[in-house]
């Protein structure tokens, strides 16, 4: 199973796509294929943003038990 690249790679993935995008100098079916990269990496950092999110959540929960 490859290994997903950590959060700050997913959003420099993002930056390069939008840059690029937004540069106009592509051809078409270059746009198209960073377009794709780029929602790509949204999806994954979306994703593991979710987990980190549930992961505070039960560390918030844990924090308000009484002790016992």
């Amino acid at each position: 199973m490859a290994k997903q690249p950590n959060i700050e790679d997913l959003f420099q993935h993002i930056e390069e796509a939008v840059n690029a995008l937004e540069g106009g100098d592509l051809t078409l079916e270059e746009a198209l294929s960073r377009y794709e990269t780029g929602l790509k990496a949204v999806r994954s950092a979306k994703q593991q943003l979710d987990r980190y999110a549930a992961r505070l959540d039960e560390l918030k929960a844990e924090d308000t038990r009484p002790p016992g």
